[in-house]
């Protein structure tokens, strides 16, 4: 069978205010390593959100696990994000994975 063109993926663009909502959820309740964070970012970038979402008090990091987990200021981040995105139905899809 003959596939004719390729499909395009629609990459959906995210803005850092979703990304550290994805990174800050992404580690509540559990460490996580900063090859699984990379899925949302770049490496560089990555580095500059993590730095940022620490500065922030959003996220701490573990020196002896090597790991990164939300903080309760992270986790009222994300409870509040969370209720915008329920308010304004237009944000629902963007946060579908």
């Amino acid at each position: 069978m003959l596939v004719k063109g390729k499909e395009r993926i629609k990459t959906k663009y995210r803005d850092k205010c979703q990304i550290y909502y994805l990174i800050v959820k992404s580690c509540i309740g559990h460490y996580q390593s900063k090859n699984k964070l990379s899925y949302y970012s770049s490496y560089k970038r990555l580095n500059d959100y993590l730095a940022d979402l620490i500065r922030l008090d959003l996220l701490s990091f573990d020196e002896k696990l090597q790991r990164f987990i939300a903080t309760p200021k992270g986790n009222e981040f994300v409870r509040k994000y969370d209720n915008i995105i329920d308010f304004v139905p237009s944000f629902r899809r963007d946060y579908e994975i």
